[in-house]
This record gives structure tokens, C-alpha cells and sequence, in this order.
């Protein structure tokens, strides 16, 4: 297994212990334009808090984890939470590429 996905199955299972409705959780892996691995976790709207935590702390505790994990491997990750609803609103909103 590679790094980016061995990192991928750490998140899944921290988020996956915090969270009430698992099974509406998704994770997906990309780039970003820096090179960085980036991570997109979408979770049902009231999951979104408790990942946060309070005063961010909680995704902060996360992302300090996942960022020494990925500097052993030599890598740099960014990481994104937030809900399904989030991205719809998102899309709805976006203007086309050929409008702007």
C-alpha cells in the first residue's frame, strides 16, 4: 500500500470514530496545484461539528497527525472537511468557465 493511501485508510478510521452517520462519509484523493496530496472528506451536515471540534481543535489535531505521518513518507497533504450539502450549494453557485 502506498503512503497516500495507507494515509487515507489512518483518516478514514479517525473520522469514521467521531462521526454519527459513517456510512455518509466519503474521502477522495487528488492534487492540488502545489503537488501536495490532497484530501476532500464529505460528511452528513451535522457530522461536519464534530470533526471540527471545538475551535477547530480537533480537525487541527488531525491534520498535525497527518502532516508527520506524510513527512515520513516525504510528502506534503492538505486536507478539507465539510458536507455533501456544502458542495451542492458549491456547484449551484459556480460560474461556468466559459461565462467568466
Amino acid at each position: 500500500m502506498d503512503a497516500p493511501e495507507a494515509l487515507r485508510e489512518f483518516l478514514s478510521y479517525v473520522v469514521a470514530n467521531l462521526i454519527d452517520h459513517p456510512q455518509q462519509a466519503t474521502i477522495a484523493i487528488g492534487t492540488n496545484i502545489n503537488g501536495a496530496v490532497a484530501y476532500r472528506v464529505q460528511l452528513a451536515p451535522e457530522d461536519v461539528r464534530h470533526v471540527i471540534g471545538k475551535n477547530g481543535m480537533t480537525i487541527s489535531a488531525i491534520r498535525s497527525l497527518l502532516n508527520t505521518a506524510a513527512a515520513k513518507h516525504g510528502i506534503k497533504i492538505s486536507l478539507k472537511v465539510g458536507s455533501s450539502q456544502e458542495e451542492d450549494a458549491e456547484a449551484a453557485t459556480a460560474v461556468p468557465q466559459d461565462e467568466a
